[in-house]
């Protein structure tokens, strides 16, 4: 019960990404923080903990309230990073 208090908090104040994916033409994010890049082939968006990046084609991104956003056009991959660890690099350990 503990853990499903947490999780439930953490939505509430907006620390859980929210991600919904509809086939590969739409993507919708709740409690996005800011686009870190945009153009029409690539967009990455900074959540909480993550970094979304996403690559596509005719990419174009429509703000539906200041925490969401919806992403359209031709979705080829999204990858999730934590927040903190860099785009495209592997850590070695």
């Amino acid at each position: 019960m503990g853990k499903r208090l947490i999780d439930a908090g953490r939505r509430v104040l907006q620390f859980e990404t929210y991600l919904q994916l509809t086939g590969n033409r739409e993507i919708y994010l709740e409690n996005c923080r800011r686009i870190l890049e945009y153009n029409d082939i690539r967009i990455v968006v900074q959540t909480a903990e993550l970094v979304l990046e996403i690559w596509g084609s005719d990419l174009q991104a429509d703000s539906r309230s200041p925490e969401s956003l919806v992403i359209h056009g031709q979705i080829q991959s999204i990858t999730l990073t934590p927040k903190g660890v860099r785009h495209g690099t592997a850590s070695a350990e």
